[in-house]
């Protein structure tokens, strides 16, 4: 299709969603605009008109909306921010909560949830912040409406976004309540992997005093305490106690645990450790020796 296949739909649809005496139009036609709006955007974006074709999407979702489609009209907002990725739109975070909140008049939390992830992880090298803040929202969003169950995949999402955007604190956060989730759901395999996940990302971090408080409570939840992801904690702080960097890497490779975590959760604990490791020991309560000992200051006070 031409594009002037798309302006005359489009002037149709127009027309038709104004009140005309002469056409005995009292009211807006929505239930005929509509897909003349759709055509239009189609004709507009296979020839790569994108503002055009935003514009006519955005003109649909209102027909739909209009006739009572919720759920119709948070597609064609979808629609209308991927020709604003597409053209460079400033307005791509607006599209796509408009779309989360006509899913969520439609019931269909889950859908409204993705739409916000989607927005993320395209706003993550442009608007970090507001990248972090719509991951954090979609997340929240199924667990208001009690669906964590369905929040898998939405959980792995915002983690990685959070750190790829060095969203430490961010990133240990959502992966524990993605552990509470899992304990809910009795998915005791993805709860180990996300309190062992939480230790690696503070040790990436450099907050050795956190990871071992992250480790210290999970270590009061019973699947997680038996399971190959704490004994993996407990050697990989075995080895931050001896101030070696070289035991640090050698505990992640021998330890399969830190290889079955989400991909860039993995690539974190292959990069440890970072920082100042005696200084990280020592936040641990133990003093490091000029020849790379370690004791514990405890006993050296008996």
């Amino acid at each position: 299709m031409a594009p002037s296949d798309g302006n005359a739909d489009f002037e149709k649809a127009e027309k038709l969603c104004k009140p005309s005496v002469l056409s005995l139009r009292l009211k807006a036609d929505w239930e005929s605009a509509t897909p003349l709006y759709e055509r239009a955007a189609a004709s507009y974006r296979q020839s790569k008109s994108f503002d055009r074709a935003r514009d006519a999407f955005e003109k649909a979702a209102t027909g739909h909306q209009r006739q009572g489609s919720p759920w119709h009209s948070a597609k064609s907002l979808e629609k209308a921010a991927d020709m604003a990725k597409m053209g460079g739109g400033l307005d791509v975070e607006v599209l796509y909560r408009d779309a989360a909140r006509a899913y969520m008049e439609a019931g269909r939390t889950q859908a409204a949830a993705e739409a916000l992830a989607r927005a993320a992880l395209h706003l993550e090298g442009l608007d970090p912040k507001a990248s972090s803040q719509l991951y954090l929202d979609a997340v929240e969003m199924l667990e208001d409406d009690g669906k964590q169950g369905l929040a898998g995949d939405l959980f792995r999402q915002a983690i990685g976004g959070q750190i790829r955007m060095a969203k430490y604190p961010e990133a240990v956060s959502l992966l524990l309540k993605f552990a509470l989730a899992c304990h809910s759901l009795q998915l005791t395999s993805s709860q180990c992997k996300a309190y062992l996940g939480a230790v690696v990302v503070w040790l990436f971090a450099q907050d050795a005093g956190e990871a071992w408080a992250v480790y210290q409570d999970a270590m009061g939840v019973d699947s997680f305490a038996s399971s190959d992801g704490a004994f993996a904690a407990e050697a990989l702080f075995e080895a931050y106690r001896s101030g070696d960097a070289a035991e640090i890497q050698k505990s992640v490779k021998e330890h399969n645990a830190f290889l079955e975590l989400d991909n860039q959760v993995v690539r974190l604990a292959k990069k440890l450790p970072q920082g100042d490791v005696r200084q990280m020991a020592a936040s641990l309560g133990f003093r490091v020796s000029a020849a790379g000992n370690a004791h514990d200051e405890e006993e050296d006070l008996t």
